[in-house]
């Protein structure tokens, strides 16, 4: 099996200063253009929502707002809704936040609350800031005379996954995502709530926004060990953080000390075996063959693949020294399919535990991470229990393909492949749970609750 590596970017707040470069509107067009090849050469399937015309449409709409120099961060708000229509959980766009414009770095732009949804109004949930005028709970109608739900439907195009997930995100990044899709920064806000009553509150800054996001990211927290083991009484408990390593040598490292941990159970004799990946990013898919062969003895299937031929791949990988001559080969726009491959666990494994097997999941189990219980759930290996991740889903884009934008020197990443999950496409296109639990339980309550 090949090695698929999932490149997870956060932006990192930092407090340089330097000059604003201005881009010209040459400079700018030329850049949506080269967005635009890079998106409908390369990517598994840019037409999962929109058809070929209708995204053209979105391009054009986009260059016709192009009449002047704008900064960096200016045409970055520009052209961030044109990725979101990919269905694209791996989308995005990277920009190192030392080229942001001063007034995103450091001044209080950003609304200082979440949303969330009940019935058929939009309360404030998490308020990231003190305010004495405005509390969790408050019904909100409008911010600055424009109703709510059309914020919230102009907020989806600022963010990037599958149309319910994106919605999902303009909710819980309200106001950070609010002041990316506006046209004009400010740092006071007009309200009107439930009761009909208008108040103006503060805004908050960039980086108590940054803390936030990544404080509720759900998957990297807390976990300076990639795996470890504990026991519990007569049940093991198994901690994967992430599955991500960079090189041959690392996989070979991390098998030794998967291998050593499953021992460690079975010389432990414990009758139960939790598997914890509901923190867990992602990073190579052959670290969950390596988890399910130490607790797993048939065979099994796993994913299906489309992956778009494209000479932008291609070069890229050429650069990390990969010669793949049978992609090569064919022809540039054709989609090479996949069947799901079978896996064979090793017949004789001193290190497989036999006993009963927990994988639980959660908000943060994404990518590889999410392949991984996803095989698990559809060949019946191991009962799942936990929570339906919200950011991650089993059929998805991935094996990144990143570039950069050729004047803004913006990022940009998408997927190349269609992962699609050993059951095949099925219209709930979540991973869900057999036995749901509160994941804000110690791992101790959760074993007791589930190994009775």
């Amino acid at each position: 099996m090949k090695l698929y590596y999932i490149l997870l970017t956060l932006i990192i707040i930092t407090q340089t200063t330097i000059a604003q470069t201005l881009l010209s509107p040459e400079q700018q067009k030329e850049d949506v253009e080269f967005l635009k090849k890079q998106l409908f050469d390369a990517h598994a399937d840019p037409f999962t929502e929109l058809t070929q015309k209708q995204y053209i449409q979105v391009f054009d709409s986009i260059e016709l707002k192009i009449k002047a120099p704008v900064d960096i961060t200016t045409f970055l708000k520009l052209i961030k809704p044109a990725i979101s229509w990919l269905s694209d959980e791996h989308a995005g766009f990277d920009l190192d936040t030392s080229k942001f414009s001063a007034e995103f770095k450091n001044a209080p732009i950003f609304l200082p609350f979440t949303l969330k949804k009940q019935g058929n109004i939009y309360v404030v949930d998490q308020l990231l800031a003190p305010n004495a005028t405005l509390k969790s709970g408050e019904t909100i109608l409008q911010v600055n005379n424009v109703p709510v739900a059309k914020l919230i439907n102009r907020c989806t195009h600022y963010t990037t996954g599958f149309p319910g997930q994106r919605y999902q995100a303009a909710l819980a990044q309200f106001g950070y995502l609010y002041t990316w899709s506006v046209d004009s920064a400010a740092q006071h806000f007009s309200i009107r709530t439930g009761a009909n009553k208008g108040i103006i509150i503060n805004g908050t800054n960039f980086k108590t926004w940054y803390n936030y996001r990544i404080s509720h990211a759900g998957s990297g927290q807390d976990c300076p060990q990639m795996i470890n083991y504990t026991r519990f009484g007569n049940a093991g408990y198994i901690n994967s953080c992430s599955f991500m390593t960079h090189s041959d040598k690392q996989v070979d490292s991390l098998t030794k000390v998967i291998d050593a941990l499953f021992a460690q159970a079975k010389k432990d004799g414990v009758k139960y075996l939790f598997i914890d990946v509901s923190k867990n990013g992602g990073g190579n898919s052959q670290i969950g063959d390596i988890m399910i062969n130490d607790f797993y003895a048939k065979p099994y299937l796993g994913y299906q693949c489309n992956w778009r031929r494209s000479d932008e791949y291609l070069r890229l990988i050429k650069s990390w020294g990969i010669t793949d001559s049978a992609y090569a080969a064919k022809p540039v726009g054709s989609i090479i399919h996949s069947d799901a491959w079978q896996s064979t666990p090793s017949v004789d494994n001193p290190s497989r535990f036999n006993g009963k097997v927990y994988v639980i999941v959660g908000n943060g189990t994404f990518s590889s991470a999410m392949m991984f219980a996803t095989i698990v759930k559809d060949n019946h290996i191991a009962a799942l229990v936990g929570q339906t991740p919200q950011n991650g889903h089993p059929d998805h884009f991935g094996e990144v393909y990143n570039t950069v934008l050729p004047n803004s020197k913006i990022g940009l990443r998408f997927g190349v492949k269609e992962w699609i999950r050993p059951a095949g496409k099925i219209a709930d296109n979540n991973l869900r749970p057999d036995i749901t639990i509160d994941l804000n339980k110690t791992p101790e309550e959760i074993i007791k609750e589930i190994a009775k």
